[in-house]
């Protein structure tokens, strides 16, 4: 029996010595996570379905052609009055999350124009949230969707009625 129990004994501690390869962990420093982490030329941009028979350096173009045309639509589709003259660029700030979900995240250098258009905020969070699901970014060298965002600019020219 003792040589049994010394056989088993010998056989675990065995097991463990060949199983603890199985449960080391690699570290990574930070400037490696950073350098995996940075966007490269084979990453793949956000996009719309509609954009991708576009030849691929097009479809990014296509993509923030689409949401300028729809902000465009939308702003045209109304009839904004200034209370005071405008002439100004905005930039929007979008994001895209991991699922193609699209918002507007703020409004840069917007304050006077704000005040001279209230509604604008409004109708360019609608045209935002109107878009359609977008293809979000990906991480080729990981083969996994990331948030983006991008920055619009647009031009706001106004005079009071």
């Amino acid at each position: 029996m003792n040589s049994r129990v010394l056989f088993l004994n010998l056989l675990f501690v065995g097991f463990l010595f060949v199983g603890c390869e199985y449960f080391s962990t690699s570290t990574h420093t930070p400037q490696q996570i950073k350098k995996a982490s940075q966007w490269s030329d084979k990453d793949q941009l956000p996009g719309f379905e509609s954009c991708q028979d576009e030849a691929e350096e097009d479809r990014f173009s296509c993509f923030k052609n689409t949401i300028a045309s729809a902000v465009n639509q939308a702003l045209y589709a109304e009839e904004l009055i200034a209370n005071q003259e405008i002439d100004q660029e905005i930039v929007l700030e979008i994001q895209i999350d991991k699922e193609g979900n699209i918002s507007l995240l703020s409004i840069e250098n917007a304050s006077s124009t704000l005040d001279a258009l209230p509604e604008l905020s409004t109708l360019l969070e609608n045209a935002i949230a109107n878009l359609p699901q977008a293809l979000p970014a990906t991480k080729t060298n990981v083969g996994v969707t990331v948030d983006s965002q991008l920055k619009l600019p647009i031009r706001v020219i106004a005079s009071p009625e």
